[in-house]
């Protein structure tokens, strides 16, 4: 028991986080260059990833306003028709004629109070004369 308690002191003295090395192996002269050029293209690759999802949300968010702004249109054309309905309503001859004769008291004009205007010929054409 006591020599598996001196074998497992003598595992303890080296310790894990520092790594061996053979006295014959050396890092290979390119390793710092690959390990470069993986960062690399693993930063690109997030670069590119974040343009995509940029644009992807841009695209998201115009074709919200173009939702709205058609929406939008569809209710101003409604309220462009109905003004144009009621322009017609209150621009009609008989409704005119009916505020005039009701409201305001007005009456067809006698045969005596008409006068008819003759261009060019100076003088004055009274009807019922």
């Amino acid at each position: 028991m006591q020599q598996a308690r001196k074998l497992s002191n003598t595992n303890r003295l080296i310790s894990p986080a520092q790594p061996t090395r053979s006295p014959g192996v050396r890092p290979q002269p390119g390793h710092k260059l690959r390990k470069a050029k993986l960062f690399l293209i693993l930063v690109s690759c997030f670069v590119l990833s974040l343009a995509v999802v940029a644009q992807y949300s841009s695209l998201v968010i115009l074709n919200y306003r173009l939702s709205s702004a058609r929406t939008e249109l569809a209710e101003m054309k409604e309220a462009s028709r109905m003004l144009e309905l009621e322009a017609a309503q209150l621009s009609s001859v008989s409704r005119i004629e009916q505020i005039a004769r009701g409201d305001l008291g007005m009456v067809d004009p006698q045969v005596s109070q008409m006068i008819v205007l003759t261009a060019g010929l100076g003088e004055v054409n009274r009807l019922g004369e």
